[in-house]
């Protein structure tokens, strides 16, 4: 007896509710009523944007979401105006107008979709994607439409396992960086050396210069050294150029791994080298180049036996062992890229 109470109570309710137009007939089960107008088109057939309002409104329906109401009208090439959808989904009691617009150009189409409020006319929800595999993907990218309108992410960030386009599993296409062999020189002048004398230590290499337009890198093999001075070692460098003319400044840095003897016993490790400098010609097949950096090296070379060092250089207190000194200094360099 009670259960049917109740049911009769709600029957009556729902009767009044839509009796009075405050309910329509979907608010009962949650989905909210949008129209599905025609979809228009360029270069597009007729019997293709009618199937594609029919796919469109399978996957609509199937988040559970929406009750789709369909208004009169064939496809057309022309796409309604926002006044117009927002006029067509009133007459059908719809809160929103679904607009599909297929532009096809080439081997390739966008498939665009727009939602308008019908309450206030402006846009709810509004995305596109690319369709690169013929109709036979329009229906991944309709589905993909209706579940990032949905969910309320962008169509990009919308991808599931059965909607990924074909267009999104190419490789993508990367603008060639230009790439330069070279030869360069240069000295390093190094302070707080290990010999106790700051004394020039020439060496040259090998460099392949990299410049991607917005930014510049390099690989270098370089070997030098004088008397018992001695050099060698391979670095790696990123630029950001200042210009993008023949003539570029630019300034970056370079982490090499050096072996330095500078008049002590000689030891390898990691150097840092803030670097500033200029390329020129930039835009030919023939390049000069020109640096300044000041490079600070990460580990310590120790005093030779036989050096003798001014007692300021020195980092371990005298009489307990060789002194060691951690160098840094200048470095010159000129070079030419072909």
């Amino acid at each position: 007896m009670t259960l049917a109470i109740h049911a009769a109570r709600i029957s009556a309710l729902i009767a009044v509710l839509t009796a009075s137009g405050a309910a329509p007939a979907w608010a009962a089960f949650g989905a909210r009523p949008i129209a599905l107008l025609p979809a228009s088109g360029d270069n597009v057939a007729v019997s293709i944007l009618d199937s594609t309002r029919e796919l469109l409104k399978d996957h609509l329906q199937r988040t559970g979401a929406y009750t789709v109401l369909e208004p009169d009208g064939p496809a057309t090439r022309a796409e309604p105006t926002a006044a117009q959808a927002v006029e067509q989904a009133r007459a059908v009691g719809a809160e929103q107008a679904i607009v599909v617009r297929i532009t096809h150009v080439g081997s390739s189409a966008r498939v665009r979709l727009t939602a308008y409020w019908t309450h206030t006319g402006q846009v709810a929800y509004w995305d596109s994607i690319v369709v690169s595999g013929g109709p036979d993907e329009l229906d991944v990218a309709l589905e993909r439409l209706a579940h990032a309108m949905y969910s309320g992410r962008p169509v990009r960030d919308s991808a599931e396992l059965e909607t990924v386009t074909a267009k999104e599993g190419q490789t993508l296409n990367r603008r060639n960086a230009n790439r330069s062999f070279g030869v360069h020189i240069f000295t390093l002048l190094p302070f707080n050396a290990a010999g106790g004398s700051t004394n020039v230590v020439p060496a040259g290499g090998l460099y392949w210069l990299y410049d991607a337009r917005s930014w510049m890198a390099d690989i270098a093999f370089d070997i030098g050294g004088q008397g018992d001075r001695a050099y060698y070692g391979m670095a790696i460098g990123g630029y950001y150029p200042l210009s993008r003319e023949d003539f570029t400044p630019y300034i970056g840095a370079m982490l090499r791994w050096a072996y330095m003897n500078l008049g002590g016993e000689g030891s390898s490790g990691i150097v840092v080298q803030p670097t500033a400098g200029v390329l020129l010609g930039r835009l030919s097949s023939t390049q000069l180049r020109a640096e300044v950096g000041y490079f600070v090296n990460s580990f310590a070379e120790t005093e030779s036996s036989t050096a003798v060092a001014p007692a300021s250089q020195q980092v371990a207190p005298a009489g307990q062992g060789p002194r060691a000194f951690v160098s840094h200094g200048f470095v010159l360099s000129v070079g030419i890229g072909f």
